[in-house]
């Protein structure tokens, strides 16, 4: 089978900048800035992109390209490590299935953003209760009892045993929130509908494949970038924003003295792009032999960076000014994930006026964001059953059906009354720490089994170009340190799951670590059933022929009669890779 390809080369970059955006670098990035001293996260946050990220993402894009295949396939290279693509396509599932789940709250949140009145700006709703209090009465309790101080939250339960009407709005109305995972509760019917509605809209944008999915992403990648224009414009107009943005790029070097902020902006910068997921192998593998997977490296990993960056000076016009309204400090908004999505977005909305307008376009914004994210995560499992089941692809679009049935099936339980403390165990254990081990596994498999005389010779073939030398030490010495770091970490930082003030019990975190661990164990089981197939008189032949490319590696690639011009070519590159 024809592997289909890019109609242009511009809908893969946009389709890896959509997927490598997502909705972190608007709810995750802008807490991660405010916790680590603004400025100097984002010295470093830049430092890490241009040595760690462009490296492992060019890596990804050469064996993608070169072997026009999945996340699965591409693994001929080194048959050994093929548990790393099966891995990643668990990874992605799982990711995709509770994205889903946030796609359809940005949906429901979206739905209620027409209302005459917000409903997270009022406490005269029927789902609120006597501990309900406008947040702007919180902050000014708050304030007198604490003296203003610096480290002020933005809502005060803790100090006041009070709840904001986003807080009531996101716990009793959308999800009728149960007291733990002990009691999952009903399903939430209106949360089900809109899952449906996702799981239609995905399955639309996706069975006509990617020369359709590819044009679609032009509109939802540009339509963020306009809306948050439009938010930095309206924020810098309002009184308090450059306070708030002052708060951004300020550098506080005296946080480089802890070792957290160069960890945590190291993880962000090489994972903001999903390495080690299977994405960027399968979107490279619809790209033409001779597009330079460098270039585009360089352009999309710059891209992503610098578009996380445009968003937070976006995110810091406006809580500046909240902040100025409310008499707080800009710190007051440090919180992330959910908490900063559904409870101080909207309540940071409803200081703005026109405040019905303004959580319309955050919540388009937020939606096209995650559609983005969740698009590339379906099509990662239906490549790796594609390089798994050929003949299942005679029937692509029952293929695609029965992945996103799966996906709504199993989404149901994130949509139960304690459905958020699902969807908050599967997030705090699938990334932990799957991602840089199969990144560490990535980079031994092509540096130091493949080869990098072999890679070098292949990147040659494909665009008539040699690497800088720099690039290859990077992937094959610095890198592979880097995420070895960031699992070390990791493990070291590692504290048991926690929603609010709810902790879960103990069952919960061994179910936590079999989720973190489902990702992993394809690899070891691959690895060893591989090299046991593996003809070879003694373990060490055997060992040695599973981790050479098979016969399905087809290093030429091209035609023979395109391969038999490059030969001069192809010495040449030998030549000089051997005199280095």
């Amino acid at each position: 089978m024809t592997h289909e390809q890019w109609q242009s080369q511009l809908d893969y970059v946009i389709t890896l900048l959509g997927f490598g955006v997502g909705a972190g670098a608007f709810i995750k990035f802008p807490f991660y800035c405010m916790r680590n001293g603004g400025g100097a996260f984002l010295i470093l946050f830049m430092f890490f992109t241009i040595i760690g990220t462009i490296p492992c993402v060019f890596l990804e894009m050469t064996i993608g390209q070169f072997s026009q295949s999945g996340p699965i396939k591409v693994w001929n290279i080194c048959p050994a490590f093929k548990g790393i693509g099966i891995g990643g396509a668990i990874v992605s599932w799982i990711f995709t299935s509770y994205y889903n789940v946030n796609f359809t709250w940005y949906m429901y949140y979206f739905y209620y953003s027409f209302s005459y009145n917000l409903p997270w700006d009022s406490c005269d709703n029927t789902w609120n209760t006597p501990a309900c209090m406008l947040s702007k009465n919180v902050s000014n309790e708050s304030n007198d009892t604490t003296s203003n101080r610096a480290d002020a939250r933005l809502t005060f339960n803790e100090t006041a045993g009070k709840m904001t009407p986003a807080e009531e709005f996101w716990k009793f109305q959308m999800h009728g929130q149960s007291d733990g995972l002990d009691n999952l509760g009903g399903l939430r019917w209106h949360l089900v509908g809109c899952l449906a509605v996702t799981t239609v809209i995905l399955f639309l944008w996706i069975f006509q494949g990617i020369k359709v999915s590819g044009k679609l992403v032009y509109m939802t990648v540009a339509l963020p970038y306009i809306l948050i224009l439009v938010f930095l414009i309206r924020g810098c107009l309002l009184p308090g924003s450059a306070e708030g943005i002052h708060y951004y790029i300020y550098p506080r070097f005296e946080k480089l003295a802890d070792a957290k902020i160069w960890f945590q902006s190291c993880s962000y910068a090489l994972f903001s792009l999903g390495i080690s997921m299977g994405c960027i192998i399968t979107m490279s593998g619809h790209n033409r032999k001779d597009n330079n997977c460098f270039r585009d490296a360089i352009i999309i990993c710059l891209m992503d960076s610098l578009t996380n960056i445009f968003f937070g000076f976006a995110f810091f016009s406006v809580v500046g000014h909240v902040a100025y309204r409310r008499g707080v400090t800009v710190e007051a908004f440090q919180s992330s994930g959910f908490d900063l999505a559904f409870i101080v977005y909207p309540e940071a909305i409803s200081g703005l006026p026109l405040p019905q307008l303004w959580s319309v376009l955050t919540f388009v914004t937020l939606m096209s964001l995650a559609i983005d994210s969740a698009v590339p995560g379906v099509e990662i499992v239906i490549s790796a059953l594609e390089d798994m089941c050929p003949r299942l692809m005679k029937r692509r679009w029952l293929v695609i059906g029965a992945v996103l049935l799966s996906l709504f099936l199993f989404g149901l339980i994130y949509i139960s009354q304690g459905g958020i403390y699902v969807v908050t165990l599967f997030d705090w254990y699938i990334f932990f720490p799957s991602p840089a081990v199969f990144g560490i596994l990535e980079c031994i498999a092509v540096g130091w089994c493949y080869g990098i005389k072999r890679f070098q010779e292949d990147i040659f073939m494909m665009w008539r170009k040699m690497i800088p030398r720099s690039m290859v030490l990077s992937f094959k010495f610095m890198c592979p340190l880097f995420l070895v770091v960031i699992c070390y970490y990791s493990f070291y930082s590692y504290r048991p799951p926690k929603y609010g003030d709810y902790i879960y019990p103990p069952w919960a975190t061994a179910v936590g670590w079999l989720i973190s661990f489902s990702s992993l164990l394809p690899f070891p089981i691959v690895f060893i059933w591989t090299v046991y197939k593996t003809q070879g008189a003694t373990m060490k032949e055997k060992l040695k022929k599973s981790i050479e490319p098979n016969e399905y590696w087809n290093r030429s690639g091209l035609t023979e009669d395109f391969t038999d011009v490059l030969q001069p070519m192809v010495k040449l590159a030998k030549n000089s890779v051997e005199g280095e």
